[in-house]
């Protein structure tokens, strides 16, 4: 099956800030932020299901993004109507949807390039949702200023190990394309053994961003929420350039 790449990124997407909800408390955010996710996860799945429907037709891989979108939605419903539990519930199984649209895209003979496939798209979907979510997680301190500091900490804390985790895959999908592992074009097109595109994938996507991440750290430390969402924007910005750029040079369907 064919794999759109605004489909793949943007599933990606949606199972990263689905899994970010689900590490941020209720408790300490008000409903009303995770209403807002919600339709952002709706409106990427909506998007994802068209952009694949175009390139595969009707099957099952558009079916599973049509039910995260089902899941989104009904996410929506419960967190505007403040029903915190059913909400998690809907998350819960968004999670599972996407991780399974991801899984089977990956499908690939050699089980070991298939492990890599997928816990790439993973590692890549969540960096990128820890990021976006917490970039405007700062922004809702704007209109509420007395919310505890502690999820933009947490939320930082994660991209942290995001970005940390990916960079671990990188390197091991690296080595492995280097060493001729495995035989696979997904395994060798993962990333160029060398040249510009490996330059700033881990030179931006990678270095640039985990610098930025320490300086919004630093920030949030002393609570200044506005200047650390500013940072936010810049490694938002770090982190798509890294993982489209890791994209695009793999190809779509391939390892991200």
């Amino acid at each position: 099956m064919g794999v759109a790449l605004l489909a793949d990124f943007a599933v990606r997407l949606a199972c990263g800030l689905i899994l970010a909800l689900l590490l941020i408390s209720w408790r300490a955010v008000p409903l009303r932020f995770f209403r807002i996710q919600s339709q952002v996860i709706l409106g990427v799945l909506v998007l994802a299901g068209l952009a694949q429907a175009r390139t595969s037709g009707l099957n099952t891989g558009v079916g599973l993004i049509a039910a995260s979108a089902v899941l989104a939605y009904l996410g929506t419903v419960a967190w505007g109507l403040g029903l915190p539990r059913i909400g998690l519930g809907t998350e819960i199984l968004g999670v599972v949807t996407t991780a399974a649209w991801m899984i089977g895209v990956s499908r690939d003979p050699d089980w070991g390039v298939w492990a890599l496939n997928a816990s790439s798209r993973g590692v890549s979907g969540f960096l990128v949702g820890a990021t976006l979510t917490a970039m405007l997680l700062g922004h809702y301190y704007l209109i509420a200023p007395a919310m505890t500091i502690e999820p933009l900490k947490r939320a930082v804390a994660w991209i942290a190990v995001g970005l940390a985790a990916r960079g671990l895959l990188a390197g091991i999908v690296l080595g492995v394309s280097r060493a001729g592992w495995f035989e696979s074009g997904a395994a060798g097109g993962h990333l160029p053994a060398e040249g510009m595109l490996l330059a700033a994938r881990w030179g931006i996507g990678l270095a640039g961003a985990a610098l930025s991440v320490e300086l919004t750290r630093r920030t949030v430390r002393i609570r200044s929420t506005q200047s650390a969402t500013g940072i936010l924007y810049i490694t938002t910005i770090f982190v798509l350039f890294g993982e489209l750029t890791s994209m695009i040079a793999a190809g779509a369907g391939l390892i991200g």
